[in-house]
């Protein structure tokens, strides 16, 4: 069958709207007809090649993007007993097997499913079912869900409930829960902390609902981008400044000069400048939570191990905010349901044929969230 995707065929090439074809599914895969996909800046990172190795380039391209997404069960192969036709679903980044020690012990996010995750190719057997002009695709997290419909496992998919908007449900797929289980799980923010948030994307954004949903005190929310920073205050922060530098000033005056609780780092590139920056803001005995992802083979950076350990600070990172997809999704879309977690109002939309403009408009400030709406029927 045939499906219109947006694929990229090199470094930093732009994404192009082209027709690909699909082969049915296979022993324990799925056919999905997606429905509305999160432009999340992972994606950017591949296309733009700053996290693809030196060399890795022939496994990569050409790719079809995305991995956020929410849709329509259309098809299932042998032996697939979770999902039926018909059935609502959401994509997972990071596949769950159910069996492995991370998944048995909650941490489905980390699953040793992921095998294979740079290569071409299907999770299930590694063969190709996506091609262009004959030649096999990459597909970003094995999903590809910058397409009207992709064959992917069946571990690779939750079910959701039908009353929930596809819109809504593909940003909880990855960065509404990233978000909100950064400032929730990873920083184990507590009633009356000091919450900083660096960046206010979608992740940022919903790491200020998270800080917010458990009582903090108070949220600053950096970003140089006046938009976000409004879209920060009318989700729950309660002061804002342009950099971290320009917030120093607003956290003493919060901390009787001790720092943060709790500092999210959800900018689209961490630096290490960002890094420094954000440790020294954090407080005695406190957590800096380490989100966005940096450049492949960004160097190493210092610390000074004396200050680090004498004031007892963390830092951690962060995987799909530290939670387990399947058992996340739909307490975070129950919440979103209870009007407890705001998706809609960070929600641009776009026509999968729009990508470009979508794209341009996210790295520049001129939306929250962009959505590609990807299936017409």
């Amino acid at each position: 069958m045939k499906a219109q995707a947006a694929v990229v065929t090199g470094r930093d090439e732009p994404w192009r709207v082209v027709e690909i074809d699909v082969a049915p599914p296979a022993a324990g895969e799925v056919l999905v007809e997606w429905h509305a996909a999160g432009l999340c800046h992972s994606d950017e990172h591949f296309r733009s090649g700053d996290r693809v190795a030196p060399g890795a380039e022939s496994a990569l391209y050409p790719m079809v993007g995305g991995h956020e997404a929410a849709g329509i069960v259309a098809e299932v192969g042998a032996g697939v007993t979770t999902v039926a036709p018909g059935d609502h679903v959401v994509a997972s980044f990071s596949p769950i097997c159910g069996r492995c020690r991370y998944c048995a012990s909650g941490r489905g996010a980390l699953c040793n499913g992921n095998k294979d995750f740079m290569l071409r190719g299907q999770l299930v057997d590694g063969a190709h079912r996506h091609h262009l002009d004959g030649e096999p695709l990459y597909l970003m997290a094995k999903l590809g869900t910058f397409a009207e419909r992709t064959v992917v496992a069946e571990r690779s998919v939750i079910p959701i409930p039908e009353d929930v908007p596809f819109a809504a449900a593909a940003l909880v797929s990855c960065g509404v829960a990233t978000g909100w289980g950064s400032a929730v799980e990873r920083a184990e923010t507590r009633p009356g902390d000091v919450v900083v948030v660096v960046g206010c994307g979608g992740l940022g954004i919903s790491a200020v609902q998270g800080a917010r949903s458990v009582g903090a005190r108070e949220i600053v929310a950096v970003d140089p981008l006046p938009l976000r920073r409004d879209g920060a205050k009318s989700f729950g922060a309660t002061r804002t400044a342009a950099s971290v530098d320009e917030a120093r000033g607003i956290i003493a005056d919060l901390t009787d000069g001790q720092g943060a609780d709790r500092v999210i780092l959800t900018p689209s590139v961490v630096t290490p400048e960002i890094l420094h920056a954000g440790l020294d803001v954090t407080g005695k005995d406190a957590v800096l939570v380490v989100t966005g992802m940096g450049p492949f083979g960004e160097a190493p950076v210092p610390l000074d191990i004396g200050a680090f350990a004498l004031l007892n600070k963390q830092i951690r990172g962060c995987l799909f905010g530290g939670m387990d997809p399947r058992t996340a999704t739909p307490r975070l879309l129950d919440l979103y349901r209870a009007g407890v977690l705001d998706i809609d109002s960070m929600i641009t939309r776009y026509p999968l044929s729009d990508i470009g403009t979508a794209l341009a408009d996210q790295l520049e400030g001129r939306n929250l969230r962009a959505v590609l709406e990807c299936h017409g029927g």
